[in-house]
């Protein structure tokens, strides 16, 4: 009984020098971050090949500006992305097809950060630009008339990587409803085909 009782006495003061001696510095505490949005196509119906699915999401606009075709959902190894290269458009066209989220509430939050994921694959010269407004009216329309501040997002150097966006400071937009764009920029007319893929878009609050 007084091994078990002595064995006891030095567990606890070992733990609690071990404690004292922990400083506050060496513990590594990850910033809190709240995420206000996520989308990542999931839950959405998918096509494959030259069969396409349109990405149709509520408060969403989905719509191209100089041509017919539109962002669709596809799926490759068990996981859904929002999806439009130029390869299938018809011969002679250009596409500036614009992918624009629902409005997101920048009211009540504060320090806005955004991420998500780009693929590229077959890469000849078409782009990817993201936007933001804050006075877009959610119309076909009102694409040319809104005003839009490019953001400088990190795009695929190598095809077929998932190249992360970097960490993207929308805290300029704070007090608005704010909308968000991805807009691409190809041509069957030129050639500038390139397939581009989004994924896993969130907004979090820093």
């Amino acid at each position: 009984m007084k091994n078990i009782t002595k064995r006891l006495t030095l567990f606890v003061f070992a733990a609690i020098t071990l404690v004292a001696c922990t400083k506050e510095e060496d513990v590594a505490i990850a910033p809190f971050k709240a995420l206000i949005f996520s989308q990542n196509f999931e839950t959405h119906p998918y096509g494959s090949g030259a069969t396409e699915i349109p990405i149709s999401l509520t408060g969403w606009v989905n719509y191209n500006t100089s041509s017919t075709r539109t962002w669709s959902c596809k799926l490759f190894s068990n996981n859904r992305y929002a999806e439009f290269s130029s390869y299938y458009s018809a011969a002679g066209t250009t596409d500036n097809t614009w992918l624009i989220s629902a409005p997101l509430d920048f009211t009540k939050t504060s320090n806005e950060t955004l991420l998500f994921s780009t693929k590229t694959r077959f890469s000849n010269g078409a782009q990817l630009k993201v936007y933001v407004s804050t006075n877009y009216d959610g119309t076909q329309a009102g694409i040319a008339t809104a005003t839009w501040t490019q953001v400088n997002a990190a795009m695929p150097i190598a095809d077929d990587v998932s190249t992360p966006s970097g960490v993207l400071n929308l805290s300029a937009f704070e007090g608005t409803n704010v909308r968000i764009a991805f807009k691409y920029e190809g041509s069957k007319l030129t050639n500038k085909t390139t397939t581009f893929q989004i994924d896993d878009i969130k907004l979090y609050e820093n």
